[in-house]
């Protein structure tokens, strides 16, 4: 038996948003190329024309301090197990230097992926409407 696919007017669920955020995609479409680069959002989707900033002023705030909380939590994760694992002989010296690349590459490394994650997640609690259009 073959199954229905969905209809155009049918929103996604929150799994395939989060999904397609993951992936760095459009969370409400799917479609690719959503960054004109690593660190900024293109204004629409070139596939269905959503706006991207959703027209608040603070609508990325959010975005930024979930995406700082995640690197650091992340980089102080990373951090821990280097640490435990060479005790008690830690250089000290590489961690220091490594540490303080770390901090300011890890906020970089994960910035497209929290800014479309918090899309997703703005779209899972607000769906789009025409004016989002």
């Amino acid at each position: 038996m073959v199954t229905p696919t969905a209809a155009p007017t049918e929103l996604p669920t929150a799994a395939t948003r989060v999904g397609r955020a993951l992936l760095l995609h459009c969370p409400d479409c799917g479609g690719g190329r959503i960054f004109s680069h690593w660190l900024r959002l293109k204004p629409r989707c070139p596939h269905c024309e959503l706006k991207l900033d959703r027209g608040r002023p603070d609508h990325f705030v959010g975005a930024y301090l979930v995406n700082l909380i995640i690197a650091e939590l992340l980089f102080a994760s990373i951090l821990g197990v280097w640490v435990i694992s060479v005790w008690p002989a830690v250089p000290w010296d590489a961690i220091e230097k490594v540490a303080a690349a770390a901090m300011i590459l890890s906020p970089l490394l994960t910035y497209p992926f929290t800014r479309t994650m918090w899309l997703a997640a703005d779209l899972i609690f607000d769906a789009p409407k025409a004016s989002d259009r």
